[in-house]
């Protein structure tokens, strides 16, 4: 049975709802050793923060278009390399243990969710030498599916872990989750004019409960089940 895709998606859209993802296998690790690492990147500034920790931070500028392109330059820009295994946490909703297993979630959730393209950038990241991980924020530009959808860019904070011999054991990436299902509901704009509209409100209610003297766990669980109840 051939699934056809709704009229007005896009053909990179269209292969995908037909069970062609991009689903290749992680790519072949790098020969480099960690012997062989220095900092490339002329624009690194390396200072050391109060407990004597060494902080490097770098400007870069890595854009791709699709998942598994932008990890791969990301990777080389980071001196780093992916080997097939991965701890991929995806906002603490669930935990995918290979790279394999991540482009096809990523693939599948975007054409679900109306996303037929995506570009991915970094301008610049953190790397924490004693403690083996680096972390960036990421830049998402969605483009979607069908015409009345509209494009969004959104912001992830991503950060990685890898062994002595540089590769990438662990990856977090954290995210506003529900602005970004508003984001692909086309209501995130209807979402951020209703949180205006509430939040004064919610201000005369902090007010008073400070005022009242009863701040605790217990008065304003019951707070919200009473908000709960009247709305």
């Amino acid at each position: 049975t051939t699934c056809m895709a709704p009229a007005g998606t896009t053909p990179t859209t269209a292969e995908a709802m037909r069970g062609r993802m991009d689903t290749p296998t992680g790519s072949p690790p790098m020969s480099r050793k960690s012997s062989e690492y220095k900092a490339t990147n002329p624009l690194t500034h390396t200072q050391y923060i109060s407990d004597g920790r060494r902080i490097d931070t770098a400007p870069c500028n890595v854009e791709e278009w699709g998942l598994r392109n932008f990890v791969l330059r990301i990777m080389e820009e980071l001196d780093l390399n992916i080997g097939t295994d991965v701890q991929f946490n995806m906002n603490s909703n669930a935990v995918i243990n290979k790279w394999q297993d991540v482009f096809l979630a990523e693939k599948c959730y975007t054409t679900v969710l109306g996303i037929s393209r995506r570009k991915y950038r970094a301008f610049s990241y953190i790397h924490e030498p004693a403690k083996k991980l680096c972390y960036l924020m990421l830049e998402e530009e969605n483009y979607r599916s069908v015409s009345w959808m509209p494009t969004f860019t959104f912001k992830v904070m991503v950060v990685c872990w890898y062994d002595d011999t540089r590769r990438v054991t662990a990856v977090d990436v954290e995210y506003d989750q529900l602005g970004f299902y508003m984001h692909c509901l086309g209501a995130h704009a209807l979402h951020q004019a209703f949180n205006r509209r509430v939040t004064p409100l919610a201000m005369v209610f902090l007010r008073l409960y400070v005022k009242s003297g009863v701040v605790s766990p217990l008065t304003f669980l019951a707070a919200v089940m009473a908000f709960t109840a009247l709305f």
